[in-house]
């Protein structure tokens, strides 16, 4: 399962009249620089994304409950430096296998707090997914994917 913790840019939603819209909806706007507004209301449609000191979605916290159940957990692309997100990786069972794709050691993977099951991958988060497919033999899957992205754009 894929927790978005910072949100998506897959989706939007007007700040007014609550109207959900598809990202790509927003993509001409946002390539213009234009801010862009809801054709009901006229409100502003805001990519699904949380900005520092906002709120958190609520199904971000139904997600919680999974951590004492998980069997392997996946850290991408953060800091950890600020809580909710600090304390999570230590939120999974000590026998869990942790794996960081990040630039730098961080939280637990940089504190001393490593398990003996932590794997690291340092550097640019694609290039480390990249190299996670690649070892779990699904590349020809990424790219399929990665090219119907492609055509959508």
């Amino acid at each position: 399962m894929l927790v978005e913790a910072h949100g998506t840019f897959a989706t939007a939603t007007c700040t007014v009249c609550r109207r959900d819209y598809k990202g790509e909806e927003l993509r001409d706007d946002i390539m213009a620089g234009t801010v862009p507004k809801c054709p009901t209301c006229k409100g502003i449609i805001k990519p699904d994304i949380v900005f520092f000191g906002e709120e958190l979605p609520q199904h971000f916290f139904t997600y919680l409950t999974d951590f004492p159940i998980a069997d392997l957990l996946i850290v991408m692309g953060t800091s950890l430096e600020v809580e909710p997100f600090a304390s999570l990786a230590g939120a999974v069972r000590g026998s869990v296998p942790r794996l960081l794709i990040n630039r730098d050691l961080v939280g637990p993977f940089a504190s001393g707090s490593q398990r003996h099951t932590d794997v690291a991958e340092l550097g640019d988060v694609v290039n480390g997914v990249k190299k996670l497919v690649e070892l779990l033999g699904w590349k020809q899957e990424l790219e399929d994917l990665m090219n119907v992205g492609r055509d959508k754009v």
